[in-house]
């Protein structure tokens, strides 16, 4: 059976999830003529939103013509945080690990402040993949802060400071387990788009080697941990080429540029799970 209501100038018929724009007249309030119904395909859904599937939520909150797409702040304020910490990881212009230190600023109040007001507004617009990554890598740029504060002291409580092996090898086990969950967000990406793939297939190698850098200069392995960070630095560069270029295509998306950049779609890549 299917369910209409009208309000405001509103049809929207519920079992199919269209949305019909009503004109009135200013003198009666019956409709004149119904336009075509508003909706986007998958394709289009998914270069403003990451939620697997592709489609929009059930509710009117997922239609970006009534809400703002938070999808794109959260994607720079990730790359606002990370570029310029790779730039850092691979020693660009001089700098060396102590540079982190300038950049804790950006950790709280971009990287960390920032995604995790994007995290919310996805979850408030029902789209949970988008919330969890974003949600969980906000706590990441925020515990990052927190690690490289000096104001915290965090590697001043070991007696070596920062060469402690009790520090680094703290450190390496973070390192570690962000790399796993990055493998589950791969494996859930199957179901968004290519260049989302992309961008957690690359900060799986970006921790691990930052996990092994770590590891390295627990044991005393001083040029094998700065080579190591290196390449971390490296995969890190790989990662924010595809994340910008995410950006471009949601900021592109989001003003409706007359054509549109490729993300690979993959909602149709695997069927639904059917509920019984």
């Amino acid at each position: 059976m299917s369910t209409n209501h009208t309000h405001n100038g509103f049809s929207r018929d519920n079992e199919k999830g269209s949305v019909h724009v009503a004109e009135h007249s200013p003198s009666s309030h019956q409709p004149l003529a119904p336009t075509q119904p508003i909706q986007l395909s998958p394709a289009q859904y998914e270069r403003l939103f990451f939620q697997p599937g592709g489609g929009p939520r059930s509710n009117d909150l997922s239609n970006p013509r009534q809400f703002g797409n938070p999808t794109a702040f959260a994607i720079i304020s990730y790359l606002l945080a990370l570029t310029p910490t790779v730039c850092v990881l691979m020693s660009w212009d001089g700098s060396a690990p102590t540079s982190l230190t300038g950049l804790i600023g950006d950790f709280y109040l971009i990287g960390g402040l920032g995604m995790t007001i994007g995290g919310v507004f996805e979850w408030v617009l029902g789209n949970t993949f988008p919330f969890v990554v974003f949600s969980t890598f906000g706590g990441f740029w925020l515990s990052l802060g927190v690690l490289f504060d000096p104001s915290k002291g965090i590697a001043s409580a070991f007696p070596g400071g920062a060469n402690s092996p009790e520090f680094n090898h703290g450190v390496q086990f973070y390192f570690t387990f962000w790399a796993i969950l990055c493998i589950l967000y791969l494996i859930a990406a199957v179901r968004t788009n290519v260049v989302f793939m992309y961008v957690f297939f690359t900060l799986v190698f970006t921790f691990s080697f930052l996990a092994a850098g770590y590891r390295q200069a627990g044991l005393g392995n001083t040029a094998m941990s700065a080579t190591l960070l290196k390449t971390a630095g490296a995969f890190g560069f790989a990662n924010i080429v595809g994340g910008w270029y995410l950006a471009v295509v949601l900021i592109f998306a989001a003003v409706e540029m007359p054509f549109s950049l490729p993300v690979g779609d993959l909602s149709r890549f695997l069927n639904k799970r059917k509920v019984d």
